[in-house]
């Protein structure tokens, strides 16, 4: 509207204000309105990012298991080597291996009781907000955000919001990311934040407890590489029971999430734990369809856990093992996602063998462990269960005091790394030879 008009609006409810007072207050308030609309229509459009910014650093963690990790670290500090199976948290080797006993230590105070919250599940990414401001545009304006970690954002992810803010997850840890909001064709400026270093929990509504197990650092000052290799609870196209136990399995995957563990995750090879009547004789991954068909199944039935782990006999079952191993080296090109039921047992077992072989301390190794307890499943270090379920002191207990074949002397002594000790049993058990072990180094270790 030009001003001319304005102009004329003004001067017709001037003669108005003359012939009939109450009724020039009405017409008063409409030019007021009028006149503010061409305000606002002429006032400069403009988009700029407010948080986060270039020197802010976010957490990708839910504030409980960011509390939990900082106090296990903080705790870890006198450790003179966290590398080796030091006796910090290893208990007497005699008693450890017994059923139903928690076991103290004056030096290991640290407990998941009083981080994990009972039954809330905080096994998921923390949503973090792109928070922006906008000046000339309607409140019902859409707005685009675009983020990535590319500084072009060439690889840019996009959502759209109608509030000045929008929110994202399932950040990779340790990295610098891009983001800039639109509205048409107009853009803000290209802002960077932080991610904190550390563990990366994964969302996936329905599915429970997954988690990268890149990120962390090792031995070395490496770290295990990102969005290669996953662990987390099972996947369930339909409601079914175990017919051996009647035990249920409810469905978990929606169209949702599937584009989450294909698109975002990338998955190519599902690595299934569960027995037979457990998966319900499942023979390929239930992310399979038309659409998805470059993805690959293998499955371990009732692959042990714990102590157990070391005493499957089984021939077959101990080719799969190696071949699991195996196909750790090629995640690169085929990103994988290993589970059991809940991700916490079977799954813990195979996640801390991979983690040991790659350099993971002690300290970090209990934690990836016991994070099983935020999706509502407890599983502490310091106790095993009287049902036999969970039993994490047996497994230190096992590492500390197996012999090798044939022989009396352990594969532990007091400063080998854990890493040297988990590899020479996986070699002598499941037949994974040191070039394997060191392939899967290669493959998944980045500085």
């Amino acid at each position: 509207m030009k001003k001319s008009k304005i102009a004329l609006i003004i001067g017709i409810c001037s003669v108005c204000l003359a012939v009939a007072a109450p009724a020039t207050i009405g017409i008063i308030s409409f030019a007021k309105q009028v006149a503010g609309d061409v305000i606002e229509e002429t006032k400069e459009k403009a988009l700029s990012p407010t948080f986060p910014v270039s020197g802010d650093e976010v957490d990708i963690l839910k504030p409980q298991v960011t509390k939990y990790i900082a106090a296990m670290h903080e705790q870890a500090k006198p450790i003179e080597n966290d590398y080796v199976l030091h006796d910090f948290y290893v208990m007497a080797p005699d008693t450890a291996q017994n059923y139903g006993e928690v076991y103290s230590n004056e030096t290991d105070l640290v407990r998941i009781d009083d981080y994990w919250e009972g039954s809330s599940n905080n096994s998921k990414s923390k949503k973090v907000a792109l928070v922006f401001d906008s000046v000339g545009f309607p409140s019902n304006t859409i707005y685009t955000v675009r983020y990535g970690m590319k500084e072009d954002l060439s690889d840019a992810r996009t959502v759209t919001t109608s509030e000045k803010y929008a929110t994202i997850e399932n950040l990779y840890s340790n990295r610098t990311y891009y983001w800039q909001v639109s509205v048409g064709t107009i853009s803000s400026t290209i802002e960077s934040f932080m991610t904190k270093e550390g563990f990366r929990m994964i969302t996936a509504s329905g599915v429970n407890n997954i988690r990268d197990m890149g990120g962390r650092s090792v031995y070395g000052g490496k770290h295990i590489k990102q969005g290669l290799i996953y662990r987390g609870a099972e996947l369930v196209e339909e409601t079914y029971k175990d017919v051996s136990n009647g035990s249920t399995h409810t469905k978990t995957l929606n169209e949702e999430n599937k584009a989450i563990l294909r698109d975002d995750l990338g998955i190519k090879l599902e690595i299934d734990f569960r027995g037979d009547d457990e998966s319900n004789n499942l023979v390929h991954s239930p992310l399979y369809d038309e659409n998805y068909q470059d993805i690959d199944y293998m499955r371990i039935p009732n692959m042990a856990g714990y102590d157990w782990f070391f005493s499957i006999d089984d021939e077959t079952n101990k080719a799969r093992v190696h071949d699991m191993f195996v196909a750790f080296a090629n995640a690169e090109s085929k990103p994988i996602y290993f589970h059991c039921w809940g991700g916490a047992d079977r799954t813990g077992t195979a996640g801390f063998m991979l983690g040991a072989i790659l350099g993971m301390s002690l300290t970090d190794l209990i934690v990836d462990f016991e994070l099983t307890s935020f999706s509502g499943n407890f599983r502490p270090h310091y106790s095993n269960d009287g049902k036999k379920i969970y039993r994490f002191p047996s497994l230190l207990a096992k590492l500390k005091l197996a012999t090798k074949p044939g022989s009396k002397e352990t594969y532990w002594s007091p400063n080998k790394p854990i890493a040297d000790i988990v590899a020479e049993m996986l070699n002598d058990k499941f037949g994974v030879t040191p070039s394997e072990i060191a392939a899967i180094r290669a493959a998944l270790l980045e500085d």
